[in-house]
């Protein structure tokens, strides 16, 4: 059990680069250690999506619905009780046919009626003909059955019922929409294909209802609406369905959250369908001028490639990497999602995600990202605290921002374990809230306009949830606009430093661009480079306006790269170079005789921090406090100078500081006038 806010956070995965790492990497990035089993080196691919057939020549129907069970809050009580409400029969549009299964018993009504007459008609014969069968159904009381219409009577959920405790804190179970159904005959093989309704009904044309059928409910999605496949593992491909035979009296087909617990992977479908339905009502006609969402470049979403998400019950998805954690992750670049589905079979006390609707959708965040915005996050260690890379901070941030705003609720939960297990092993590792009252219990900057807010991952995500949330300076059309606009968008832009002062910078360039400087002051978040990835040129009018770096050797700051300050004790900047003799130097120019150590490192454009393998050139010389000197032929490209004070050795007082110059291939480097 993970019992602080910072373990919590080390828990959660990082997101891996777009260019995967080599695996010894990705296991370092993970947390993990192993090597690539033989089931990893490939994967299997799903099976051909069951496509919509065409109306056959025959008239039988064969109809149902399919709905899901899931958890309130993530760990909650179960979302059903075992009542279901649905139309059964469409033999016309003005006379339908209703439903209510209460426990595997089943009662049926039909209305002609419409609108709220209607709703009355239905309730009543309801009522009537549940309370007039119910002896034998419960073995207590005489009381009548109360039961209550839901707003919209085509909708498979269904009000309250007295004994079945269908209230606010047990709602009932939710449509499985817009999922592949097919129909499989005696052999096993698929008869015809259809897909769920909004309200999971669906329906089937054939010649012969009498035959023996099967009606399979699968786990993915492929069409207008959705485009997920929810699978049981990389190694087999295999979608999590739902099967029953069309000789059951009534096709009501319902993934659970006990037994095979397929409601899981049902729910993880759903998420994703909430999150491009979010996507889709928030960019209607953004690119239309007198639509209210309009910002100039904005492109609606429709929707987005195919992700294949992970997930089985009691498997922590982990194991495809050699690690035993309890972790969810997406892999840039692979589309490919991981949910935690627990860990070696426990489905009650163990840390899952499956429910946890906030994670899922975290986790698809970053791949909205990596499809819509090119992302170059190194992944790594995040926590609610700390002080992190920009490029991390950003995507974290992001992910954090993209749940709450699909959801409409600032606040992150993640929980473990379930109400089931016999003793008290359900709880919260997160719950904290994107728009606090007064000051921010996480990630509050404290740096006084350093720019403190660039390194902070919740920090981002108070910002963006503060222009988008009710009453908010603008709206989500403008930040998805950030992501696709033609000429300067983030998925147009290589930028291989991206973070959110250059995120902020791309904003305030865009026309039309609401003023978001006031919660960029608030949270301490600077625009542009000044903070990390400033661009320097070749220039020696700049050789009397040395840099500054102040370190800061803060708790459990021992001086590696692991520990370092990466706002206060580095300075990073960017190089473009032409190609070939890559010749750097830094030279002190105050406090010679006492300053703090600083070391050099060049690395290329997409580098995880301190990794070796990533560094071009380095100079680290211990108490050298003249010059350092790091050189290279380099290939032309972008490249990344880290100036780091090493703590571990610094002669100085904390706070004090130390003034340095760079030079290259003989020339002082300066800031670039225009930052990008």
């Amino acid at each position: 059990m993970l019992e602080t806010v910072s373990q919590w956070m080390r828990s959660r995965p990082p997101t891996l680069p777009l260019v995967l790492l080599p695996l010894a990497a990705v296991l370092t990035a993970l947390g993990c250690s192993g090597t690539r089993s033989a089931e990893q080196a490939s994967r299997i691919p799903s099976a051909p999506y069951c496509t919509v057939s065409s109306p056959s020549k025959g008239t039988a129907k064969i109809r149902g619905i399919a709905v899901f069970e899931s958890r309130l809050n993530g760990n909650g009580a179960v979302t059903d009780s075992g009542l279901v409400f649905s139309v059964t029969n469409f033999s016309s549009p003005g006379s339908r046919t209703y439903s209510v299964e209460i426990n595997g018993a089943s009662y049926a009504v039909e209305s002609s009626l419409s609108g709220n007459q209607g709703v009355l008609d239905v309730v009543s014969k309801l009522k009537t003909s549940i309370n007039s069968r119910r002896v034998g159904l419960y073995a207590y009381g005489t009381s009548q059955l109360t039961v209550t219409a839901p707003e919209e009577i085509d909708s498979p959920t269904f009000g309250t019922a007295t004994n079945l405790s269908h209230t606010a804190t047990n709602a009932a179970a939710k449509p499985i929409r817009y999922a592949e159904v097919a129909l499989l005959d005696a052999s096993g093989g698929i008869a015809a294909c259809a897909e769920t309704s909004d309200k999971g009904e669906f329906e089937f044309t054939v010649e012969d209802s009498t035959k023996p059928y099967v009606v399979e409910v699968r786990s993915r999605s492929y069409n207008g609406m959705n485009t997920a496949y929810v699978l049981e593992s990389p190694t087999t491909g295999q979608f999590h369905a739902l099967r029953k035979s069309t000789a059951s009296r009534q096709l009501i087909l319902r993934a659970r959250v006990h037994s095979d617990l397929k409601a899981g992977a049902f729910n993880i479908l759903d998420q994703i369908l909430r999150a491009q339905e979010y996507l889709r009502v928030s960019t209607a006609d953004c690119d239309l001028p007198n639509s209210p969402t309009f910002f100039v470049g904005c492109v609606p979403f429709s929707t987005a490639p195919l992700v294949n998400i992970y997930w089985s019950a009691g498997v922590s998805p982990g194991i495809y990497y050699g690690s035993d954690q309890a972790i969810s992750y997406y892999l840039n670049g692979q589309r490919e999602l991981y949910i935690q589905g627990g860990n070696n079979g426990n489905v009650v006390s163990s840390d899952m995600d499956h429910f946890d609707d906030a994670v899922i959708l975290h986790e698809y965040g970053h791949f909205i990202e990596d499809v819509f915005g090119r992302p170059n996050s190194p992944g790594g260690t995040h926590d609610g605290n700390s002080i992190i890379d920009p490029r991390l901070a950003w995507g974290e941030g992001w992910a954090d921002y993209f749940q709450a705003a699909v959801t409409g609720n600032p606040i992150y939960r993640d929980t473990y374990g379930t109400p089931d297990c016999s003793s008290l092993c359900a709880g919260v590792f997160y719950n904290a809230s994107l728009d606090p009252t007064g000051t921010a219990t996480n990630d509050a900057p404290t740096a006084n306009s350093k720019a403190e807010g660039n390194f902070r991952e919740f920090s981002i995500s108070r910002v963006l949830w503060d222009v988008t949330k009710p009453g908010g300076v603008s709206q989500f059309s403008e930040v998805w606009r950030l992501f696709v606009e033609p000429q300067m968008g983030m998925r147009i832009v290589a930028d291989p430093f991206k973070h959110i002062g250059s995120i902020h910078e791309l904003q305030g360039k865009l026309p039309g661009a609401t003023d978001w400087s006031a919660l960029l002051s608030a949270e301490e978040q600077n625009r542009g480079s000044s903070a990390y990835g400033t661009l320097l040129t070749a220039n020696a009018s700049c050789a009397t306006n040395p840099v500054t770096i102040t370190p800061n050797r803060g708790p459990g700051d021992y001086g590696s790269f692991e520990t370092s300050d990466l706002l206060r004790s580095n300075d990073f900047y960017r190089i473009e170079h032409a190609g070939g003799p890559f010749s750097l130097e830094l030279r002190y120019t105050k406090d010679a005789d006492n300053p703090v150590d600083l070391d050099l490192y060049v690395y290329r454009a997409r580098y995880v921090f301190g990794r070796a393998s990533d560094m071009m050139a380095s100079s680290a010389l211990v108490n050298d406090f003249g010059v350092e000197r790091a050189s290279a032929s380099l290939s032309p490209g972008t490249y990344l100078i880290n100036v780091f004070a090493d703590t571990s050795i610094a002669a100085k007082a904390p706070g004090a500081n130390t003034q340095y110059v760079l030079r290259l291939n003989g020339t002082d480097l300066c800031p670039a006038t225009t930052p990008y």
